[in-house]
């Protein structure tokens, strides 16, 4: 069962989200900001991070910067509904999707990195 860090400010996408997953199969932990994700992450060492972007205390893109150079390296996803384009700065993710997102887009996009990662 792939363990999966949900980084997520709001709270109803954050439930939704999570809930989705674990009918998937997956075991779910969330944080509600970048700081706790990092937290998280530190000690529960996640197969997946999913994470959004605008979050208070700390963004999506900084608490990426920061996995990384800490020496984290499985799969990331970026959620967001900034186009990736205009992203201001693009640390090392593993996939971007963008919100709102289809819970079969998800799936997919984890799958994808899950596979590739391995």
């Amino acid at each position: 069962m792939l363990r999966i860090l949900l980084v997520e400010d709001e709270a109803l996408i954050s439930l939704v989200t999570s809930i989705a997953l674990e009918d998937a199969g997956y075991h779910v932990t969330v944080a509600i900001d970048g700081r706790e994700g990092l937290q998280i992450a530190q000690q529960y060492q996640p197969e997946l991070i999913i994470t959004d972007y605008m979050m208070p205390r700390m963004t999506g893109l900084e608490l990426i910067r920061q996995l990384r150079e800490s020496g984290f390296i499985r799969p990331i996803i970026l959620a967001t509904s900034i186009l990736e384009e205009n992203l201001p700065d693009r640390p090392e993710y593993n996939a971007y999707i963008q919100k709102p997102y289809r819970e079969a887009e998800l799936l997919s996009a984890i799958r994808r990195v899950a596979a590739a990662a391995e």
